[in-house]
């Protein structure tokens, strides 16, 4: 099964749909932003999320934005900060 690099954001405005929203989307993907999720998945389990959600979001109310990235864009990728540190592996370096 082939896997696709996903960035997944949505806007919740109740705290209990929220938390729920959240749980289930950090067991599909890793944080970027409170929220904001990368995953690379198939098609399949995102299928499947969407489904998930839907038992608790509020179409009035609240969305979720699911955005499959290619490849070649998701290489372009470039983070700064926290994540960066990380994904240096602690190397030394300074900001000028």
């Amino acid at each position: 099964m082939t896997s696709n690099n996903w960035l997944i954001l949505y806007d919740i405005r109740d705290p209990k749909r929220l938390s729920k929203v959240e749980k289930v989307v950090s067991s599909y993907g890793w944080r970027v932003q409170k929220s904001v999720f990368e995953t690379d998945a198939p098609q399949k389990s995102i299928d499947e999320l969407k489904k998930v959600l839907s038992y608790f979001i509020n179409d009035q109310e609240d969305f979720v934005l699911f955005f499959k990235m290619c490849n070649r864009d998701w290489q372009k990728k470039e983070s700064y900060g926290h994540e960066e540190i990380n994904n240096t592996q602690n190397d030394k370096f300074t900001i000028l």
